[in-house]
């Protein structure tokens, strides 16, 4: 099924549907579950990422505005703003990212990929990364004082256009459990912009899919992410209903489901958890996880796992959201 939006402007970006396999080796090191990936790594556009799903509604949306260029803002780890300045590559745009927290003289990993992509890029202090989002409408206004038509893309691409991407998602997803005949008990993910969380969410209430959604927190607060998720996830509703699509109210399977106490000391910070995470990965399955997104979630999994919360029969969906460039920062 994919979602029929012909009021939707959209590009082509992403090698879909994503495969769906089992990590047996992976399975029987931890003495089960079953656990399959789903690989949104292997999206196939500027080495992948959950992200290039988001980027085809979103510039989609910029080029019929007419834009110019994109704007966007995020940390100097952020898999986002690297697809997105691909992207503006890609489709002939001037790329323009406001990033924080970057360290002095550090080109690795996304940041060198940022450049590559012959993006203006510009470091700024800040301490909150909510403070990006002042920099990012400044540099905009500067920008339309310029004469340019720059469409300003949020941090993570947060937004209900984003959000439709893990909408449709779902959807793949369904079928694919259809065709394996697969009954998993939750989906785990990483959890930054609240984005694909939220899409999952309102794409399970939409197609009755009977799945718990577990989010593995690397920056915000639980609190925090519970509020953008039910935020982007009422957004995401209000535009499929003005396409005529009307989401199927149930509060209790809004409730986002957020796991905290893996994020360490922050956002890109690197965890003793998420490495040994990465370490059980590589060594049984040879799939690369990163030490800011996937590492942390995986970790999240393998702890919950190491605790009792499935018995060896069941099924868990990992949802693999890229990020291997962090891995080389």
């Amino acid at each position: 099924m994919s979602l029929e939006l012909p009021s939707l402007p959209r590009v082509s970006l992403a090698r879909l549907p994503t495969p769906l396999h089992p990590v047996r080796r992976l399975s029987e090191a931890l003495g089960g579950p079953e656990i399959w990936f789903k690989r949104d790594d292997e999206t196939g556009f500027a080495l992948g990422g959950n992200k290039v799903r988001c980027l085809e509604w979103l510039i989609g949306d910029a080029l019929h505005q007419g834009a110019d260029c994109l704007v966007t803002a995020g940390r100097a780890h952020s898999n986002h703003v690297r697809l997105t300045l691909a992207a503006a590559a890609r489709f002939g745009l001037d790329g323009v990212a406001i990033l924080g927290a970057v360290p002095p003289g550090d080109v690795r990993g996304n940041l060198r990929l940022d450049h590559l992509f012959a993006a203006q890029v510009f470091a700024v202090e800040v301490e909150d990364p909510t403070q990006l989002d002042g920099d990012l409408d400044r540099q905009a206004e500067a920008l339309r004082h310029q004469g340019r038509k720059p469409y300003v893309i949020g941090r993570g691409g947060a937004s209900a256009l984003g959000c439709l991407a893990y909408v449709e998602a779902v959807a793949e997803l369904q079928e694919q459990l259809n065709e394996h005949a697969l009954e998993p008990q939750a989906l785990y993910c990483a959890t930054g912009s609240c984005c694909t969380q939220a899409g999952l969410l309102v794409g399970c209430q939409l197609l009755g899919l009977d799945l718990q959604i577990r989010g593995v927190t690397v920056s915000r607060s639980v609190e925090e992410c519970e509020e953008q998720i039910l935020h982007l996830a009422q957004e995401t509703g209000r535009r499929l209903s003005s396409c005529g699509i009307t989401v199927p109210s149930s509060e209790p399977s809004l409730k986002p489901q957020i796991l905290a106490g893996y994020r360490g000391e922050g956002y890109g910070i690197e965890t003793p958890e998420g490495l040994e995470a990465i370490r059980l990965v590589a060594r049984t399955e040879g799939i690369l996880l990163d030490p800011v997104y996937t590492g942390k979630a995986m970790a999240a999994l393998i702890a919950e796992i190491r605790q009792g919360r499935f018995h060896p029969d069941e099924k868990v969906i990992f949802l693999h959201t890229g990020g291997v460039p962090n891995l080389l920062a």
